[in-house]
């Protein structure tokens, strides 16, 4: 099934909405902040200081120094409150169809956003992120494989160690923010746990990238200041993240895995599902779809992630050529060149 390629107005809306969240999220560090630039082994980072309040100045990390930050940086000096704008901007968006999460979860995703999760380089995977990708790559995406009961949040553990900035309290009292109703879902160690669920069984599932060959059942996130549970091929996925905007309120900015990645690691987890799984056949829908929309106007990301993830050893190998075999010969082609 041919995706229906969005509009140039609609995708003009798109940057224009990712653009103001950028600029808001710098500006709501409050009037009096300032900038910083640090190097650190050769790269230059960005921090933003609060006013001095106290005797103290915070300052918050904004992450490696690009065009797009430095651009946002200047907007965000003279942002003014432009929320009504980027609320008219999202409802025209999801009218021309492009998908928008249920309302608990946009509203624990602008929570995780308030409290900079995001900005702490934390990425929503799963569904939830594919819901995003329509709007990223200018086209509507399949309804049926959208639909999701929860949401995955992954930060890799390497990142988590290193950056010097993290949340001023829980991940479990950032999600209370949104709702109440969550509780922690204990590991079998005493203490320690990396899900969270409402009574009515919302979930919400915290990741991490796998170290020690997989063995440890959980991962402690410092950044994030909560437990995450470590899953084998998160670093391939969680790699050159990308930000996007998801279509509630006025808009949240999140990160989100890179289009190519995301395909291609779809397909592997396919592989390491069950036959009955109905996980399984979404998994490869979504990875139909974005291989579909890429190969249109990204082809080179598609064939590099993929070749990478063949590079990665035997294993990776035979469960692509698994997941790969049954697809139509568009798509294999549009992967393998």
């Amino acid at each position: 099934m041919a995706l229906q390629r969005l509009p140039l107005a609609i995708h003009t809306n798109v940057a224009e909405l990712l653009d103001q969240l950028r600029a808001a999220g710098v500006a709501e560090f409050g009037d009096g902040v300032s900038f910083l630039r640090r190097e650190r082994k050769g790269r230059f980072y960005w921090y933003a200081r609060a006013r001095q309040v106290e005797g103290q100045r915070p300052e918050r990390y904004l992450g490696p120094e690009t065009p797009t930050l430095l651009e946002t940086i200047q907007r965000a000096q003279s942002a003014k409150g432009a929320a009504d704008g980027r609320r008219m901007l999202v409802r025209t968006l999801r009218a021309a169809g492009l998908h928008a999460p249920d309302d608990r979860t946009g509203r624990i995703l602008d929570a995780l956003a308030r409290a900079g999760v995001f900005r702490l380089r934390a990425a929503v995977v799963g569904t939830v992120a594919f819901q995003t990708y329509g709007a990223a790559l200018g086209f509507v995406l399949p309804s049926r494989a959208v639909r999701t009961g929860d949401l995955d949040i992954a930060q890799d553990y390497g990142v988590s160690v290193a950056i010097d900035d993290g949340l001023d309290r829980s991940f479990l009292d950032v999600l209370r923010v949104a709702d109440p109703a969550f509780t922690p879902v204990p590991k079998l160690h005493p203490g320690k746990s990396a899900a969270y669920r409402t009574p009515d069984g919302y979930a919400v599932d915290v990741l991490t990238t796998s170290r020690n060959a997989g063995g440890e059942e959980t991962s402690r996130l410092e950044a994030l200041k909560t437990d995450a549970t470590p899953l084998r091929f998160m670093d391939f996925l969680l790699r050159d993240t990308v930000e996007t905007a998801v279509l509630h309120g006025d808009g949240v900015l999140v990160r989100v895995p890179a289009p190519a990645r995301y395909a291609v690691h779809k397909l592997i987890i396919s592989r390491k599902r069950g036959q009955a799984n109905p996980k399984r056949r979404k998994d490869v829908e979504q990875a139909q779809a974005l291989i579909q929309a890429l190969a249109l106007d990204d082809p080179f990301a598609l064939r590099e992630a993929y070749a990478e993830a063949r590079d990665r050893g035997e294993t990776w190998r035979e469960l692509l050529r698994q997941a790969v075999s049954p697809l139509p010969v568009e798509a294999r082609a549009a992967l393998e060149g």
